[in-house]
């Protein structure tokens, strides 16, 4: 179930992040779409936990480095994204194109970092981001890792959305192309959830984890780059198998 005053709260935050500048009550309140009561109860509560100051009398609101304090100490935790980060920078510097790492959250993969290209016309992502497992490279290169009867289950039990022309429609289908990808060393996405955004992932492990190394970026541009891109992402594979000392990867099932 989700939680209203939570979605409000991470909403708060999202506009400042595009904002970057104080914030009144008003303008936070048209902002968020809720009423000024509730954008009231969210600033006093932030304020008493430190997390926003008011940058003058009546000048508007904006977040106290507290936020940036705690997200360094729990990234902190995870030392392996910040040890195998330096390797998506390389590879986004070397494919022009943005590079993502996701994880699977059940139906969903999750982006847990990403490198934007640098590109005018690029892939817009986000750590953080959240897309249909079946819909996207990474998500189908982890599919891949499982057992073969254990991904049938997991087919069998997603809820296939047509959200472009080019989703997959069925279990059958999205077995066929991970049958495809298989064989073929990589996965793609053909604008399967973003329109003229092509994907190609592959899988890393780490122990019990999996991961979706993908690169993504306009389909016109990566249509007739695939192989060659497909040899990067193998590469970048091989480096932060190493990273992790896991040494050469070898697929499963």
């Amino acid at each position: 179930m989700r939680v209203r005053q939570i979605e409000n709260l991470l909403d708060l935050l999202e506009v400042y992040a595009r904002q970057k500048t104080p914030l009144t009550l008003t303008a936070l309140s048209n902002a968020l779409d809720i009423p000024k009561s509730s954008t009231f109860n969210l600033i006093e509560t932030l304020l008493a936990r430190g997390f926003l100051y008011e940058t003058r009398p009546r000048g508007g609101f904006y977040p106290t480095g507290r936020l940036l304090d705690l997200a360094r100490a729990m990234t902190e935790g995870d030392t392996l994204l910040q040890r195998i980060h330096g390797e998506l920078e390389a590879l986004a510097e070397e494919t022009g194109e943005t590079t993502l790492l996701a994880v699977r959250d059940h139906a969903d993969v999750v982006y847990v970092d990403v490198v934007e290209s640098q590109a005018h016309i690029r892939y817009f992502a986000k750590v953080g981001d959240r897309r249909p497992i079946y819909t996207t490279s990474s998500g189908k290169a982890i599919l891949t890792t499982y057992p073969p009867a254990e991904r049938e289950r997991i087919l069998s039990a997603l809820t296939y959305v047509p959200h472009q022309e080019t989703t997959v429609r069925n279990a059958r289908e999205l077995e066929q192309r991970l049958e495809e990808a298989i064989a073929r060393g990589w996965c793609e996405d053909h604008a399967e959830f973003t329109p003229d955004v092509m994907g190609l992932g592959i899988p890393i492990f780490d122990g019990e984890r999996r991961f979706g190394l993908a690169v993504a970026g306009p389909l016109y541009r990566l249509l007739g780059r695939r192989a060659d891109i497909a040899a990067m992402l193998r590469a970048a594979r091989e480096r932060i198998q190493r990273i992790m000392g896991r040494g050469t990867f070898v697929q499963a099932g």
